[in-house]
């Protein structure tokens, strides 16, 4: 009698997992792409300098980019999906020690370079109310494609208004990756930990 249930139970537990797996895959199906644009103020981690000794530091970027998503909705107001896109961090500034290094025999000096990045997510984004307003979270990995930054992980919540086919997103971006900058003796003098922005863009849905 045991086996019975046992078996009537695995019967109902894998057509249930199939009729969700089916149910998921025809949601898919009807999902819509989203292409986006931002720009955006950085707020680049804080950096360090081998004996701690600060004197002048200010990455003074400025961030752009855009992403295309493809998200379907799971369950009433919930979509998720997956994401690629680009984005640029433009560096303006520099790093200056205003004390002679007699160890490496010279100032302590470095221009902050640019970076970029090709992120790669899973999507995700719930609307409220009156489908007007939505809550989103990005996650996946921020791959350096240009300037020596490292490649580490993304993410990046947001907050849109939907105004139909157009939305305005605000959100806040994280890539781990940081970026190492060394002396004229190949010395590790200075390090930008990770690279944060706020943004604001535009998306159209089609």
């Amino acid at each position: 009698m045991k086996k019975i249930f046992l078996c009537a139970a695995i019967a109902v537990f894998g057509l249930t997992s199939l009729n969700a797996q089916n149910d998921i895959m025809e949601s898919a199906k009807t999902g819509s792409f989203y292409i986006g644009a931002n720009i955006g103020f950085s707020l680049i981690n804080d950096n360090y300098y081998y004996d701690d000794d600060y004197d002048n530091d200010d990455y003074g970027s400025f961030n752009f980019g855009f992403d295309v998503a493809y998200l379907f909705e799971v369950i009433d107001n919930l979509e998720v999906g997956g994401l690629v896109g680009y984005t640029q961090y433009i560096a303006k500034g520099s790093y200056w020690n205003g004390d002679y290094d007699e160890q490496f025999n010279e100032f302590v000096y470095v221009d902050f370079e640019d970076a970029s990045f090709i992120p790669i997510a899973v999507s995700g984004r719930y609307y409220f109310g009156d489908h007007r307003f939505f809550g989103g979270l990005d996650l996946g990995v921020g791959i350096n494609v240009a300037g020596d930054a490292k490649t580490g992980f993304y993410a990046r919540p947001k907050f849109g208004f939907d105004l139909g086919p157009v939305a305005l997103i605000a959100a806040f971006q994280s890539i781990s990756g940081g970026q190492d900058y060394n002396n004229s003796n190949n010395v590790q003098v200075y390090s930008l930990n990770g690279f944060k922005s706020f943004n604001f863009g535009v998306e159209f849905g089609f």
